[in-house]
């Protein structure tokens, strides 16, 4: 199983004392997302000589869309193989080539 770690933003809580350090908070969170920055990546290496590797991540959902982006050029050359299988809340299993390399280093993508 890859559990891979989540280089994100931080996010907003729901309440703050302070209503004005609050909305300053909420727009700045808007504007990062405005920018492209927000939390939905996640890096994982796929295991090798293996066909499957099990990505968990608690942002993961049954009707999540994930894409990859390899960081390797072992992770390019298996990127051609992936697919998922099995989304469930909290992980998907992605499917790939057998391959004893043990750099296939993605950066996925978790949508919806």
């Amino acid at each position: 199983m890859s559990s891979g770690q989540n280089k994100g933003y931080d996010g907003v809580p729901e309440q703050f004392a302070d209503e004005k350090e609050h909305r300053r908070h909420l727009a700045r969170a808007v504007n990062r997302i405005n920018g492209g920055k927000f939390n939905c990546t996640v890096d994982a290496t796929l295991r090798a000589s293996q066909t499957s590797t099990t990505l968990s991540d608690p942002r993961i959902g049954a009707t999540s869309h994930l894409m990859a982006m390899p960081l390797s050029a072992s992770a390019q050359a298996a990127q051609g193989s992936i697919w998922y299988s099995n989304p469930m809340k909290g992980q998907i299993t992605v499917n790939h080539a057998s391959s004893a390399a043990v750099d296939q280093n993605f950066r996925f993508a978790i949508l919806g």
